[in-house]
């Protein structure tokens, strides 16, 4: 079981470190709520905007909103997808068919 931080309103998973964007999750919740409390310290937090703590497959399965998009290709609309969705895995842009 592993927990995320994210933005309640847009869902957008937050990331402390911008250098280790894969690794936004934590293997408990005590470790999430304290990388949240160095966060806001530090200033790293938007200010106005409410955050919260979920389990990750939790939060992928019902609370991330999901977008319909156009693939690139094709022109034709895809099943909705994650916003949290990686640029290198949604057929909606271009990193994803130049790799």
């Amino acid at each position: 079981m592993s927990y995320v931080i994210y933005e309640v309103s847009s869902t957008y998973i937050f990331y402390a470190d911008s250098k280790r964007w894969y690794n936004c999750s934590y293997e408990t919740l005590a470790a999430a709520k304290a990388a949240m409390t160095r966060a806001a310290k530090k200033g790293q937090m938007k200010e106005g905007c409410d955050y919260a703590i979920a389990d990750k497959d939790e939060f992928h399965k019902s609370i991330e909103k999901k977008v319909v998009k156009r693939n690139l290709m094709s022109g034709k609309d895809m099943e909705p997808m994650g916003v949290n969705t990686p640029g290198c895995v949604d057929p909606s842009t271009e990193t994803y068919w130049s790799m």
